[in-house]
């Protein structure tokens, strides 16, 4: 499994070089089109020039976020690039997102995650989990979900789905499961999908977005620790797996009867793990160490990002990893893409566009409470469903500080939890997250069957995420 396969919000187009087609030519011309725009066309509706410029910057970046001609973090490079080139902001303020202690937390929580991946540790602990979900196909498909949400909690969720994808597979090839016919495949697949996308909400390791977030926040004054995001993020996750859960029972329902081979093909594959190694111990022992010192320290002056660099160096002195592992897994792209997230923020701000969008907002929904919580809950889940997790985060944060600042019901830490927590609640679409597509590409569903689930799914967890809310 290439550690690629772990970044929250990727896909397809972080490394891989493809050709040119014609939607991607229109796709980019289009957007350049809007920048230009926004560049020559005298401003209005009470906007400078800088800010309507920014938010030419905003809906480029929009766009080929969600149609993605270019690679992901080539659009975050070209945020920078245009700010400093169009007079916006200085070049040295925008750099200065690199500063940011998020970015190298998110530095460090990779390498963490990679020597987990490397050791087989993730395996190990998967299959450990699943073993105690045997009972009857209902309850062994509740395992898998909630052992990948869990999982989730301490690797990046789209990693979590492609290591269960092949252990999963095997099973339902084991049971001899008919591919798009059995409802058991496809709640199990969906489950896998569903699970690390909802589990990654619970912890700052769980995807990228969780630390843009805080990077985010950060630039406000605010800072979140690591046990106050879980004390925000978890109550979200324990509801919403056994909901969706239940709800794929009844979307799905289940035709097996006995699972007594899925039984036999975990305790064959626990088998050939064979005994736990001590490289294995090493890393649990200093994954467990980091997680204790994120829950205690993380608001201290040491910070996340230096917890997060000590567990990596850890690492690195006990020979878990080696530089030429962390060459080859971690993914620079995320954090090109994650300082052209941070950078729009700033320019949004500091041009005073965030606040124009967050007035016009203001306007159309009439300054209503409930529909300010509700229209940030919905258009988050929306985009989030047709681009980049990561994305659709950076794209709508910036906007929703901006909001809360113009309305004083709403604090920037709440507007900002609710666009990064619904940012998780990508169940529809292939596109809208890799732990979708993998599970796809099992072959054990269709796309109608991830939109007919996905609905379902999606409706719940805004009525959850809502509710806590309010």
């Amino acid at each position: 499994m290439r550690f690629i396969l772990l970044i929250d919000g990727m896909t397809h187009s972080l490394n891989e070089p493809s050709d040119i087609k014609k939607q991607d030519i229109f796709s980019l011309i289009f957007a350049f089109v809007i920048l230009l725009l926004s560049i020559y066309l005298p401003p209005s509706y009470g906007l400078t020039r800088n800010s309507q410029i920014m938010i030419g910057i905003l809906i480029m970046a929009a766009m080929l976020w969600i149609t993605e001609p270019i690679p992901l973090p080539a659009t975050g490079i070209l945020i920078m690039i245009l700010q400093p080139m169009l007079g916006l902001i200085p070049a040295d303020k925008v750099f200065s997102s690199f500063g940011n202690q998020a970015v190298f937390f998110l530095i460090g929580a990779f390498i963490i995650a990679g020597a987990i991946e490397k050791q087989g540790l993730h395996r190990r602990i998967a299959l450990g989990f699943l073993k105690r979900f045997e009972n009857n196909p209902r309850i062994f498909t509740f395992g898998i979900i909630f052992s990948s949400a869990l999982l989730s909690f301490i690797i990046p969720g789209h990693g979590v789905a492609a290591l269960f994808l092949p252990i999963i597979t095997s099973i339902l090839l084991a049971m001899r499961v008919i591919p798009k016919e059995s409802n058991f495949g496809k709640i199990s697949m969906l489950s896998v999908a569903y699970g690390s996308s909802i589990g990654s909400l619970g912890t700052l390791v769980g995807g990228a977005r969780n630390p843009l977030t805080v990077g985010i926040l950060s630039n406000h004054g605010i800072n979140i620790s690591f046990m106050q995001w879980m004390i925000y993020a978890v109550p979200i996750v324990l509801i919403a797996i056994p909901v969706v859960w239940f709800l794929l029972q009844i979307v799905f329902p289940i035709e097996v009867l006995d699972i007594s081979l899925a039984k036999k093909k975990i305790e064959e594959q626990l088998a050939a793990q064979g005994s736990i190694n001590r490289d294995e111990v090493k890393t649990a022992g200093i994954l467990l160490f980091t997680i204790i010192l994120w829950f205690l320290f993380s608001n201290s002056d040491f910070g996340l990002a230096g917890i997060a660099l000590l567990g990596s160096f850890l690492l690195f002195l006990t020979k878990c990893i080696s530089w030429k592992d962390v060459e080859q897994r971690l993914p620079w792209g995320i954090i090109l893409m994650y300082g052209g997230a941070i950078t729009l923020g700033v320019g949004l701000e500091e041009t005073g566009a965030g606040g124009w969008i967050a007035q016009t907002m203001l306007t159309f929904m009439r300054g209503n409470l409930f529909f300010i919580i509700l229209g940030i809950i919905l258009v988050t889940v929306i985009l989030t469903n047709v681009m980049s997790n990561t994305g659709a985060v950076a794209v709508l944060l910036p906007i929703g500080i901006s909001l809360a600042y113009e309305l004083p019901s709403i604090s920037p830490l709440l507007a900002s939890m609710l666009i990064a927590l619904s940012g998780g609640f990508a169940f529809m679409f292939i596109i809208a997250t890799p732990a979708n597509a993998i599970a796809y590409s099992s072959g054990y569903l269709s796309m109608r069957d991830l939109l007919k689930a996905g609905v379902f799914a999606n409706i719940a967890c805004v009525i959850i995420i809502y509710t806590i809310a309010l």
